[in-house]
């Protein structure tokens, strides 16, 4: 049997189905997939704050938010979706919006400069604790998967002029459709945003990319070559005694969870029982230990304080050492940001959780006397903690500080209820004021040969929770409390006191003052007695505390 010819197709005439098939899917369509599902799953977290925020809108506002969201990835993506880009790009960003998502969905966190820092500026061990079961399993779904169906995918490229006309009647759909969304439901969208500033920190992937770029921009701030001295005109008497002060660092303590500040659970025995000056009114420069680490050494302050001038000047480390001051470094943390790079200055080994995790934070103190003994002289010693750095808290603490059980035992927070994940947390600060207390014997038993002095403060603090918002590095302008409001201790002998007059009812009204950690470089060049055009005494926590 003859079979008959197929008939021929007239020109122009679509394609059968078979042959589209083999000839793939229109870029023009890819592109849009991309963008719809870049704006609905990458934007979990966006579309959750905004359906229940203080100023909650309703589906058909959430609908409206969406077709705006559309219009403008669409227009970005449909003019970059070229033959040689489409997938490359259109893969890394459903990699990169699922991975941020992921961490902004499980920690409640927002990322910015700041947050892109902290990660940058992390090790591996404390970057090992974020990556969970949960959160790979989520990363393949939500992006390597969606990348691969991409990467297979056959996309058809159309004759240049069929090209820009498709996807101009597309791009000006979803413009339009935006448009008249964002004209019906400006007055919910704006009330909502005006309520929840923190939501365009949620537009995934364009604040985390704006972020990364902001951050490569401000890593080669600075001056070039030489640091900017600081303090050029600083001097000091050196007095008959000797000098030995002990700064110590805290990492992600809250001051809410500290019993002398209030909190109900007595988290503070051992300080208590050593007369320490607490200062219940504190504020961090930062909420990373990227950002407050370079803030409260430098002279800046908060105010005028950006990463790449920090980095750029010299700091009190470095005044104090120019004028005859040694100045010594412990590590138990992922460096000092830069801070100590002029100094002595190094990492402890001791005892800890096992694996690649830093020592438990006694190994900061278990040698204190040595150290003191072998570096003869005026001395400022900073012990930068480990602390209460999570969200690994249980890794904090020696098994016999483990006060408030049961605590939460892993780092994926999300397998724990609430209290067990504060008892590990609390746990930390219970540890913490521990390692005070020995510190502070250590000092204490050097008060005949010297005047010694102690003082203590957090790099910034910690959510655990509250309103959906866990571990820190928030925008400082949108930060909650627990992340801004720090721990500061102070203790010294009656000679450190003496000598420098500060009298016990002025102490207790030095402890009353609003301060931050912008009073740190003034403070500590006040308690080696130098004198600059950089120090200013309304900034020194005890200068108004000396008897005349």
């Amino acid at each position: 049997m003859t079979r008959a010819p197929a008939a021929a197709t007239a020109p122009g005439a679509p394609p059968e189905p078979a042959t589209e098939a083999v000839r793939g899917v229109r870029s023009t369509w890819v592109a849009l997939a991309i963008v719809l599902f870049l704006a609905s799953v990458g934007n979990l977290r966006l579309w959750q704050a905004v359906a229940s925020g203080p100023q909650a809108v309703s589906w058909p506002v959430m609908l409206a938010a969406f077709l705006v969201l559309v219009a403008g990835f669409d227009l970005v993506l449909q003019a970059v979706a070229l033959p040689w880009l489409l997938k490359p790009l259109g893969a890394a960003l459903l990699i990169f919006s699922a991975i941020t998502s992921q961490v902004m969905l499980d920690h409640g966190v927002l990322i910015d400069v700041s947050m892109i820092r902290n990660v940058f500026e992390t090790d591996a061990r404390e970057a090992g604790e974020l990556v969970t079961t949960r959160a790979v399993l989520f990363v393949l779904a939500v992006g390597v998967a969606p990348a691969l169906l991409l990467v297979l995918t056959r996309i058809r490229y159309g004759p240049l002029r069929r090209e820009l006309a498709l996807r101009g009647v597309v791009v000006l759909g979803t413009l339009l459709a935006g448009t008249a969304a964002a004209w019906l439901a400006y007055g919910d969208v704006s009330i909502a945003v005006r309520a929840n500033r923190q939501l365009r920190l949620m537009v995934n992937p364009i604040s985390p990319i704006v972020a990364l770029c902001a951050y490569a921009a401000d890593s080669d701030a600075g001056p070039a070559g030489a640091l900017l001295p600081v303090a050029t005109d600083a001097r000091r008497q050196a007095g008959d005694a000797r000098e030995v002060v002990v700064l110590v660092l805290g990492e992600s303590a809250t001051a809410s969870h500290f019993s002398l500040n209030g909190y109900e659970r007595d988290t503070n025995p051992e300080l208590r029982a050593r007369d320490v000056l607490n200062f219940p009114h504190v504020t961090s420069c930062g909420t990373s230990t990227a950002e407050s680490l370079p803030c409260m050494f430098s002279d800046l302050g908060q105010a005028h304080y950006t990463h790449g001038k920090a980095v750029g000047r010299e700091n009190v480390l470095d005044v104090l050492q120019r004028v005859g001051v040694t100045v010594l470094w412990r590590d138990n943390n992922s460096g000092g940001k830069g801070v100590p790079e002029r100094v002595l200055h190094g990492t402890v080994d001791g005892p800890g959780p096992g694996g690649r995790d830093d020592p438990w934070d006694e190994a900061l103190v278990a040698d204190l006397q040595d150290v003191l003994d072998s570096h003869p002289g005026d001395l400022l010693v900073v012990l930068h903690q480990k602390g209460s750095h999570g969200p690994a808290y249980y890794q904090r603490t020696p098994p016999e500080w483990k006060r408030f059980v049961p605590e939460c035992d892993r780092p994926d927070l999300h397998n724990c209820p609430r209290d067990e994940i504060v008892n590990a947390y609390d746990n930390t600060i219970l540890y913490t004021d521990h390692v005070l207390a020995q510190a502070i014997d250590v000092l204490a038993a050097n008060s005949g040969a010297a005047h010694v002095a102690l003082l203590y403060v957090s790099d910034h603090g910690e959510s655990l929770g509250e309103n959906g918002i866990w571990l820190h590095g928030f925008p400082l302008w949108l930060a909650p409390e627990e992340q801004t409001h720090v721990p500061m201790v102070f203790w010294a002998s009656q000679e450190f006191r003496a000598a420098r007059g500060l009298g016990a009812d002025e102490l207790q009204a030095a402890s009353r003052r609003e301060l931050s950690h912008d009073n740190l470089f003034h403070t500590v060049l006040g308690f080696f007695g130098v004198e600059t055009s950089a120090y200013d005494p309304a900034l020194d926590v005890f200068a108004g505390a000396r008897s005349p």
